[in-house]
């Protein structure tokens, strides 16, 4: 690794109480400061600490911190390497097999590398592998536990614990999200859990499950404290994931231009190339924003552009999705063929995927495609179909029960554009609330 890479890890590293923190003598404060300006009145109290200790003094009467520097940045190389042999033994295994290897070691298993990995591993999973990421942020919490004197023990439980939360959010277990967030409350207040980049992330995931739930006040706030700790951690990739949150934050709150505005200029913050994922996330977001404004031209060549960027990524998640604003913008520019099968392929897809909500949300665009149509023979055939289905699915009883008054409605043919968007508005607010009840106005 090039000096000033290991420097920032050691710095690091020393902050999160993994190596101690006399290893920071033989650096100079100047380059240091340098190196991580926001670290600076941790660096000073560190470097105030350390000049008061006689024997720290003692030991920079010779010429052995160089010597030992070395040592310690070879320990750590050593470690990292460790962890991904670890990581990938134990991915080679079922996820039961791991529980058991990791419960039954003593030594192994048990280093902050190894957390660190297990829980980005967690990241990479969402959204198409929400149980895998659910069970990786698990394993990560499980080895903190059991090794609970390891250097930075709480935040990496607080960390670990905010991945669980967010893979339930995905996996719409609202009730496992909560109880997980609200651990990871307890462990920033009561804990000590400081580290800028940990409480960034922590309010970054809580304000996506605070968005789902339409809880929009806490959403903002919470997305407004990720934005203030990625920039005193430096991380500019996790600052512009909270900008498009917000921009969704916007959307969801019907605010749609606003939205279109916020997107467009976190996409201004993110290099094409830098993020690959990300790059095309954002513009995704930014021609669905369109199309919910209208402005489908704009939209399809938004989509048009990004053709080559979506065949990168073929997960269902990512194929879905596409397949979903193709429809879209063929049922606003008037080519009302393609918007049917675009509906039909991409609901068909969250079926098989056990996504029942975006199924739900699917299905009810192609039924006001029907509708506008004049079409009520498809409009009931699309009811019919639709809670049988969404029963072996993820969408709670509630949600059910205004989907049997939406099927009810079109037995009658009394089904409107207006109180399938009522019905729709309503499934979007579900989401994230098992307990709201569908009221029809």
């Amino acid at each position: 690794m090039a000096e000033s890479h290991l420097t920032r890890e050691l710095l690091r590293a020393v902050l999160r109480r993994e190596v101690a923190p006399w290893v920071l003598v033989e650096i100079g404060t100047s380059h240091l400061m340098s190196l991580c300006e926001h670290c600076r009145d941790e660096i000073e109290a560190f470097w105030k600490e350390l000049s008061g200790d006689a024997s720290m003094r003692y030991l920079q009467t010779f010429e052995v911190l160089p010597a030992l520097l070395d040592d310690e940045i070879r320990r750590m190389e050593r470690e990292r390497n460790q962890a991904t042999r670890d990581l990938r033994e134990l991915l080679r295994l079922s996820r039961d097999e791991r529980e058991g290897r990791v419960r039954r070691a003593r030594g192994r298993f048990r280093s902050p590398f190894l957390i660190r990995s297990l829980i980005e591993e967690s990241r990479q999973h969402l959204p198409s592998g929400a149980a895998e990421a659910l069970h990786l942020a698990g394993l990560a919490r499980t080895i903190v536990q059991l090794s609970p004197y390891i250097p930075g023990a709480f935040d990496l439980l607080a960390l670990a614990t905010a991945e669980k939360g967010n893979a339930c959010r995905v996996l719409d277990d609202v009730v496992q999200a909560e109880e997980s967030f609200g651990h990871v409350r307890l462990l920033v207040t009561e804990h000590g859990v400081t580290e800028p980049a940990i409480l960034a992330r922590v309010a970054e995931l809580e304000a996506s499950l605070r968005k789902d739930q339409r809880r929009f006040p806490e959403a903002e706030a919470l997305l407004a404290q990720a934005m203030v700790h990625y920039q005193i951690s430096g991380d500019n990739q996790g600052l512009a994931r909270v900008l498009l949150k917000l921009a969704d934050t916007y959307f969801l709150a019907g605010h749609f231009d606003r939205a279109v505005e916020q997107a467009r200029s976190t996409l201004e913050t993110i290099h094409p190339e830098a993020d690959r994922r990300l790059y095309l996330c954002a513009r995704h977001n930014l021609a669905f924003y369109l199309t919910e404004t209208g402005a489908y031209k704009e939209a399809a060549a938004v989509v048009a552009e990004d053709q080559d960027r979506y065949h990168e990524f073929p997960d269902a998640w990512t194929r879905l999705r596409l397949l979903w604003i193709f429809a879209r913008i063929a049922a606003g520019t008037g080519s009302p063929a393609d918007a049917e099968r675009g509906f039909l392929a991409a609901r068909d897809g969250f079926v098989a995927e056990g996504n029942g909500y975006d199924a739900a949300m699917v299905t009810l665009e192609l039924v006001l495609l029907y509708l506008r149509q004049g079409r009520t023979a498809d409009v009931r055939q699309a009811a019919e179909e639709m809670v049988p289905i969404f029963h072996a699915q993820d969408v709670h009883r509630e949600a059910l029960a205004a989907l049997v008054l939406f099927q009810d409605a079109a037995r009658r043919e009394e089904l409107t554009v207006r109180k399938v968007r009522e019905i729709a508005a309503y499934l979007r607010e579900a989401r994230g609330n098992a307990g709201l009840r569908f009221q029809s106005k």
